[in-house]
């Protein structure tokens, strides 16, 4: 374990805008110093995605991140984070996935370049691995296509590298249907951390190479999971709020592997993170556009060095487009 201390010791120190080790951006963009920057999550309507389409897929890319980069003006906003949370598709055939970074990156960097407006893109390749049955974690086939991702996405403009990985899940969903604490703290202290620590070394080996920044994990697959479940009343909210808690110590792994943060918004680990690493950290609730339901109102937003959302599809809405 890395880690023996907290790197946030008193509970009036876990802010909003401030974390012990902010983060810098090639563009100068400084998260965890001072501000909360908005983190803008974003996918396409219903569409096919494949190179047929790609042409198409661009402009809506294009015309999300501009329209963004214009909104961010109009507002005296201070700069902006864009995640790239890849559709299946794109991470099966990573050069759809390269591509839509290098449109994205040309955009935020004209914005740069003309109005001094720093942005930066945080790539999210989908963990491919749980496609397969049984997952194989260590040798799957999947593992080149996602690590290519990773590596061309970072050449191509990406800034910060993420994923929403699922060690452990071979046993975790079972846990939560059958509210087996026992096999669910397994799946994530000891299934999910072995898995972590060989994922996240790669990771940080590709962010470190390309002189790039490793972000971090999401238990999306987990805790959400959970919170789905309970959601609907199938599992109890108390076993929910008890499983989220586990899945810390494996988002901790990615950390301890050499990821700086901002740490991915969905699961909420990242208070925990923050206080034990320092790390900033990326969060969403009820005031973000698009969010999970949540009764703890704007708790969610308390320590929050970015403000996120859930994926909203770039559909037309009367005052303009959704994302």
């Amino acid at each position: 374990m890395k880690f023996k201390t907290l790197a946030v010791s008193k509970k009036e120190d876990l802010i909003f805008g401030n974390a012990p080790c902010p983060v810098m951006t090639r563009r100068g963009l400084c998260i965890g110093k001072n501000a909360v920057y908005p983190e803008l999550n974003f996918t396409l309507p219903p569409m096919h995605v494949n190179k047929d389409t790609l042409p198409e897929i661009k402009n809506h890319y294009i015309q999300i991140v501009r329209e963004a980069m214009e909104r961010a003006m109009d507002l005296y906003n201070k700069g902006l984070v864009f995640e790239f949370e890849t559709l299946l598709e794109m991470t099966l055939n990573p050069d759809l996935g390269i591509e839509l970074v290098k449109v994205m990156n040309d955009v935020c960097e004209e914005y740069y370049q003309k109005y001094g407006l720093p942005s930066a893109i945080r790539l999210t390749p989908n963990d491919l691995r749980d496609f397969e049955r049984p997952p194989r974690q260590r040798t799957s086939r999947y593992l080149e296509q996602m690590f290519t991702l990773f590596d061309k996405g970072a050449k191509a403009g990406a800034d910060i590298l993420s994923i929403e990985s699922t060690g452990g899940k071979e046993i975790s969903d079972e846990a939560l249907m059958m509210c087996d604490i026992k096999k669910f703290i397994f799946s994530q202290a000891v299934l999910g951390i072995r898995d972590m620590k060989m994922l996240w070394r790669n990771i940080v080996e590709i962010a470190k190479a390309n002189e790039k920044i490793a972000g971090g994990d999401s238990a999306c697959g987990f805790g959400n999971t959970a919170m789905v479940l309970a959601d609907k009343k199938y599992i109890p909210k108390i076993f929910a709020a008890v499983a989220r808690i586990a899945t810390v110590v494996r988002s901790l792994v990615a950390v301890e592997e050499g990821a700086c943060g901002p740490d991915k918004d969905c699961a909420y680990e990242g208070p925990f993170l923050k206080a034990i690493a320092g790390i900033p950290i990326s969060m969403e609730g009820k005031t973000a556009a698009c969010a999970h339901l949540s009764p703890v109102g704007n708790i969610a937003a308390a320590c929050a060095d970015l403000w996120s959302n859930e994926s909203v599809q770039n559909v037309r809405l009367l005052a303009g487009n959704a994302p």
